[in-house]
């Protein structure tokens, strides 16, 4: 129903392994959208389909990024992308193998392996792109609404509450976000909260 509300044509909707669904993957396609979703053991059947199409290529066909250095981590991805038909699924055009290799100070390097379908066959250096954007979402989003703002302790269930919260946690994510201010989300929220002037900065920056 959400989907259905939303102007989606030359887009690409991205999703967790929740939503690697026949039925949400058709209402992607109906808005004119692409689709790329997140492939997990929850579907073993599907999943050994799309993993014994990647066991004899070359992973030197492939795109590359990286190391990115950040947070006291270093991160490399890589991207195989093939196409795929007659697997039963709504639109699929092409399945995607990215890999991350992740190592951490002082720990040994961990590698996480995700598999996509894909609506579209892209080249590999843009399903990087799109791997990479779905996280950043996450990341930039979800995640900071979670331990910045402790959305999902939330105990609002009646009524209105639940969306009026949420809005208003998001409009004080975007006056935060833009402050010219440096330190991390929860710092500007603490000090905001004990400094009135810093507070009232917060709010006359934003036009």
């Amino acid at each position: 129903q959400a989907l259905a509300l939303l102007r989606l044509d030359g887009c690409i909707v991205t999703a967790d392994a929740l939503h690697c669904r026949a039925d949400t993957a058709q209402a992607i396609l109906d808005t004119g959208a692409d689709y790329a979703l997140v492939l997990k053991a929850n579907q073993p059947t599907l999943l050994a389909q799309v993993q014994a199409r990647f066991d004899a290529l070359d992973p030197a066909g492939g795109a590359a990024s990286g190391p990115d250095r950040a947070h006291d981590r270093s991160e490399s991805r890589t991207a195989l992308v093939v196409p795929a038909q007659g697997m039963g699924f709504p639109g699929l055009a092409a399945v995607a193998r990215v890999e991350t290799r992740r190592k951490m100070h002082g720990a040994p390097e961990a590698v996480i392996v995700r598999w996509y379908l894909l609506s579209t066959l892209l080249p590999a250096e843009r399903m990087l792109q799109v791997a990479r954007t779905h996280w950043t979402i996450e990341n930039q989003l979800h995640w900071i609404l979670d331990v910045a703002f402790e959305e999902d302790r939330a105990r609002s269930r009646k009524d209105n509450a639940p969306q009026n919260l949420a809005l208003l946690r998001k409009l004080a994510l975007n006056i935060a976000r833009h402050h010219p201010a440096k330190g991390s989300m929860k710092k500007k929220l603490k000090r905001a909260g004990w400094n009135d002037a810093f507070l009232i900065s917060m709010i006359s920056h934003m036009r």
